[in-house]
């Protein structure tokens, strides 16, 4: 058998970690405000995004619109926030965050886990790939 190189194996810095970490929460806020504006700050000019019903998006415009779209008109009473599992560095430039997402509604409760890709362009990062898909009932992740 083959050996195989770790795609994650490279150490990121604590403070790159520290940073995504606070961008996650800023996300967070922005949700809570409604705030599409403030949501889509640091995602890349060519974001590729798949929600969680499999719907994707290309380019900041169009998730941009969508994501206006949610907060404006169907975001009232909801709640939800990230609680990041891990952040690997495949490369110091290249950050891979694997989350859990719960969504609290005044009816319903229920999860998604993502993962999110940011690349560090310029000393910023910036969300450039995001993929997010439901938990089925009794699954763990």
């Amino acid at each position: 058998m083959r050996d195989r190189p770790k795609a994650h194996d490279a150490v990121g810095d604590e403070d790159d970690a520290r940073a995504i970490r606070r961008i996650f929460t800023e996300l967070r806020e922005a949700f809570a405000e409604h705030d599409a504006e403030k949501f889509d700050e640091r995602f890349a000019s060519d974001v590729v995004f798949t929600a969680v019903n499999g719907q994707r998006f290309h380019g900041w415009e169009e998730i941009h619109r969508y994501h206006r779209e949610r907060l404006t008109h169907h975001a009232e009473g909801i709640r939800t926030w990230y609680e990041i599992d891990r952040i690997t560095f495949p490369d110091p430039s290249v950050a891979v965050v694997f989350l859990r997402q719960p969504v609290v509604t005044r009816d319903d409760q229920r999860a998604s886990i993502g993962t999110w890709v940011l690349v560090k362009k310029e000393g910023s990062w910036w969300f450039c790939a995001m993929h997010n898909t439901g938990i089925a009932s009794g699954v763990t992740p």
